[in-house]
């Protein structure tokens, strides 16, 4: 191969690296403007489907009416106790949210 038929076959590779990164994003572009568009169960795509969250320094009014069930308690502490035995080596691989320290 002669360094002229070395230096076509860069600039093609190059130029297919390019048109296939062009083509790329504008198949990223395209889905996300049809993303948009699209009306999903709660609303357009992106928007929350629950009123705004709560103030940070908002608390419940007062205690529940009723207590919670002994069967519904013993399956979320299973829950927990199995994500905690799961997930020991690789805590960031937790599934479950973390709660954010509080201020004394």
């Amino acid at each position: 191969m002669s360094q002229s038929e070395a230096w076509i076959v860069a600039a093609l590779g190059m130029t297919v690296v390019c048109v296939g990164l062009v083509l790329c994003a504008a198949l990223i572009q395209l889905f996300s403007r049809i993303a948009a568009r699209v009306r999903w169960a709660e609303g357009v795509h992106g928007e929350a489907a629950h009123g705004p969250a709560p103030a940070a320094g908002h608390a419940a009014a007062g205690p529940p009416s009723e207590p919670i069930p002994a069967d519904i308690l013993a399956v979320i502490a299973t829950a927990i106790e199995v994500e905690r035995k799961l997930y020991m080596s690789r805590p960031d691989a937790r599934l479950a949210s973390r709660r954010p320290a509080t201020q004394s």
